[in-house]
């Protein structure tokens, strides 16, 4: 980890224009920031391509960072801005050319089955990253930095630049709609009001980070 100081001046230095100060500043947060691009992505080569659009425009606007939010924070959130801004601006296109859920989509692998272990993980990625895009953005946000990333409320509110209390009701809000997607069901409608913080799907939190590993 980079200490303050350390981190005070690589900042400096990119700022100044160093491209080796910003590659350290950002090198322990390269996987964290392709995996959050997946949210906004249709595979893999779109979610890299989505992660390094996001670090040109984090290195564009480093000179807005102030230090008015730890480095992480502010990262996410020029990252997670251009993952919107990105995807808005070619909505059509994604939408037309998004792989539907299959139709058993909701099976598990069981262990019974003959089934290599690495390839059933990697399908049931698949199959949950599938359900997670289907989620509005916001809900989408949530849960993918909550569950997945790790992040406290603290630091997604601050991220999203939304109250704590708001997070929490993505958070809640989100974990409804990605159940009843991976239970094959309809998604239920989401109530208008974002106060308040609901009752949170544990089980649906473990299975994010359990298909992660």
């Amino acid at each position: 980890m980079i200490e303050n100081d350390e981190l005070r001046a690589l900042v400096a230095e990119a700022q100044d224009g160093s491209v080796r100060a910003f590659e350290i500043l950002v090198s322990s947060h390269l996987a964290q920031v392709r995996r959050f691009a997946r949210a906004f992505a249709r595979s893999d080569a779109d979610a890299d391509d989505l992660a390094q659009e996001a670090l040109v425009k984090v290195y564009k606007s480093l000179r807005s960072f102030r230090f008015q939010s730890t480095f992480k924070t502010w990262l996410y959130s020029v990252a997670r801005n251009a993952f919107l801004d990105t995807t808005r601006s070619r909505a059509g296109r994604e939408r037309s050319q998004e792989d539907p859920l299959p139709e058993n989509h909701a099976q598990l692998p069981s262990s019974t089955e003959p089934a290599d272990e690495g390839l059933a993980r990697a399908e049931e990625r698949q199959r949950i990253w599938r359900a997670l895009r289907e989620l509005p953005p916001e809900f989408r946000t949530a849960v993918v930095l909550f569950d997945v990333e790790g992040h406290t409320y603290e630091e997604v509110a601050a991220i999203e630049g939304v109250p704590v209390g708001t997070v929490k009701s993505r958070l809640s809000r989100g974990r409804v709609l990605l159940r009843a997607l991976l239970a094959g069901e309809r998604a239920p409608e989401a109530p208008a009001s974002e106060s308040g913080a609901g009752t949170y799907d544990t089980a649906v939190s473990s299975h994010v980070r359990r298909s992660e590993k």
